[in-house]
């Protein structure tokens, strides 16, 4: 005969300290791992690729990545869809309304390009021709060019993506405010005409309003409430052995930590 011990045990300290630790970004290692669903960005890069298989060694696709993170799920995409599919770093930003950060008055892509929303301007009373415009544009350009150069892969450019269905992947999203304004950008800039979104992580409602901007969108999972993308990594915003030489072989600057959205 088993005897059970019924008497509860007092972790109330415990699990308060792990409350704490956890509304700090300060969870324990092996919490994290236990709470993430990935391992890495390799692993959700290798079950993202099964879900875009259709893709699989078609000379009209081209891979774009539009974060670090992004970057490694971008490179594992490619190199398991087949040789014949490249791999694009394609940083953009938005042009920040000076009164109201939160609005997008554009965007400047790492190669240059600048999409202007004419209409928002207008509404903001906003001279797009202007100095201040003109000084906040620069300033994002600059920074976006170093991050650019820092990729050893291709670059885009008007004959690589012409006619080309454009996978738009990254390491996950919450806000979507990354992946809707690099969608918009292409459209913009490069007239993409088939554009799928890719991500281990979409919400269901971003993932619905996605589809407004793109032919579809490609997941693993799509919660109801993602919180922070680095929440589904076992280590976070750090990188594990396999990324950091991922990351070593596609950009010169050794950078081997991630963004959270």
């Amino acid at each position: 005969m088993v005897s059970i011990n019924t008497t509860p045990r007092d972790n109330s300290g415990q699990e308060l300290l792990e409350t704490r630790r956890s509304a700090y970004g300060l969870a324990s290692v092996g919490r994290r791992r236990a709470l993430a669903m990935f391992d890495d960005r390799i692993q959700a890069g290798e079950q993202l690729a099964h879900n875009l298989r259709e893709y699989a060694n078609d000379p009209s696709v081209v891979v774009m990545s539009v974060s670090r993170g992004g970057a490694v799920i971008g490179s594992v995409v490619a190199s398991t869809l087949g040789r014949r599919v490249p791999h694009v770093y394609y940083v953009v930003r938005t042009i920040p309304c000076a009164s109201m950060p939160r609005l997008s008055l554009g965007s400047v892509s790492g190669d240059g390009s600048v999409r202007i929303d004419n209409t928002v301007a207008r509404s903001m009373g906003v001279d797009v021709a202007g100095g201040p415009m003109m000084r906040s544009i620069e300033a994002i350009s600059a920074q976006l060019s170093r991050e650019q150069s820092a990729f050893c892969g291709p670059v885009a450019t008007a004959e690589l993506l012409a006619g080309k269905t454009l996978l738009v992947v990254d390491d996950g999203m919450e806000a979507g405010d990354t992946m809707r304004e690099a969608v918009m950008h292409l459209r913009h800039c490069y007239g993409a005409s088939r554009v799928v979104v890719a991500a281990p992580v979409c919400p269901a409602d971003l993932r619905k309003q996605l589809n407004r901007h793109a032919e579809s969108v490609v997941d693993i999972v799509s919660p109801v409430f993602v919180g922070s993308v680095a929440r589904w990594y076992a280590l976070g915003t750090a990188a594990s052995d396999s990324e950091r030489r991922l990351l070593d072989r596609i950009f010169v600057d050794g950078c081997c930590c991630f963004d959270d959205e």
